[in-house]
């Protein structure tokens, strides 16, 4: 019985995880796409990356809550104040990747004398592939603050933990 309760969890979970990455896919575009805008308009290199980051993170809160996590929400203000802690965490994780690689690991010189087409150099610039690499990692740490933190399970009063 035990081992069918840890085989349902792990589907559920490996559910959750492809829901959390389909979501998160839109939540990139979102970010990727008016980080990119603009960038490219104003020349705000991380008020470009704030802004986006914010919309990919309400539409995140929007499918996740309802749809990837349905089951685990609780609807109270623990959650929100949980969730806006975790995506501030991974914005300023990401802010310092994206500077850590321009600034420090000098990524976007790498990445403009790479043997990339010029058409594509110009979609996604060095500094746009800094940006793009910083979503990439942060990814990966913002399911797992949201799966440990924001929407983990409550145990009702009474209840047994495991």
């Amino acid at each position: 019985m035990e081992n069918a309760k840890k085989l349902t969890n792990g589907k559920k979970s490996f559910i959750q995880l492809i829901k959390f990455a389909l979501v998160g896919a839109s939540n990139t575009i979102i970010d990727f796409v008016v980080s990119l805008v603009l960038n490219a308009i104003f020349h705000w290199y991380y008020v470009a990356k704030v802004v986006g980051y914010c919309l990919g993170v309400a539409n995140s809160y929007l499918l996740n809550s309802r749809w990837t996590f349905k089951e685990e929400r609780r609807k109270d203000a623990r959650e929100i104040i949980s969730f806006i802690i975790v995506n501030l965490v991974v914005l300023l994780i990401s802010l310092g990747l994206m500077s850590l690689f321009k600034n420090l690991m000098h990524l976007d010189d790498w990445w403009m004398t790479t043997g990339i087409p010029e058409w594509f150099k110009k979609l996604i610039d060095g500094e746009r592939a800094c940006m793009l690499v910083s979503t990439c990692i942060c990814i990966i740490i913002n399911f797992v603050g949201n799966k440990l933190f924001v929407f983990k399970a409550s145990t009702k009063a009474g209840a047994v933990k495991q």
